[in-house]
């Protein structure tokens, strides 16, 4: 039996990859300001702020490549920001210790936030601001199976 094998089909993400390189490295822009305003428009920046709003210190460990992979303390009042670009599916999480029963993961960014300033007030649990509904919506804290926090712990918690 003979496949039929297309190279452009089987090829398909680097075709696009090339493809995409090429638009945006043409100048079909008059000038840099309009080019930059394009790609902002094309893949946007999302700003992420994590504000305590306890009147006792959190901690925070955030999976946004600034970071190392520890925990952090965030004193009262306050905030943590951090940026990331937009690009096809973008998924930032971040961990928080409150106190020893609250606690856990929670997606500080997703597509479903739809928010391009994403605004988290973290008291008893962290609530994120929605713009489009002008309302603050909880977010539950989870601990995947198999995840050891210990592991990232400060000493002085």
């Amino acid at each position: 039996m003979v496949k039929n094998i297309n190279p452009i089909t089987n090829s398909c993400p680097l075709f696009f990859i090339i493809v995409l390189i090429i638009f945006l490295s043409s100048p079909q822009l008059p000038n840099a300001e309009q080019q930059t305003s394009f790609l902002n428009k094309l893949f946007p920046t999302i700003e992420v702020t994590l504000v305590n709003d306890n009147n006792f210190s959190i901690y925070y460990m955030c999976r946004d490549y600034d970071t190392i992979n520890t925990l952090t303390k965030l004193p009262p009042g306050d905030n943590y920001k951090f940026n990331i670009s937009q690009i096809a599916f973008p998924m930032r999480w971040c961990y928080l210790y409150i106190n020893p029963r609250t606690h856990g993961f929670f997606w500080a960014y997703n597509v479903r936030s739809k928010c391009t300033k994403c605004f988290w007030s973290v008291t008893n649990f962290p609530y994120l601001y929605k713009a489009d509904r002008v309302r603050w919506e909880r977010e539950k804290l989870f601990v995947p199976v198999g995840v050891n926090i210990n592991d990232y712990l400060l000493r002085s918690i």
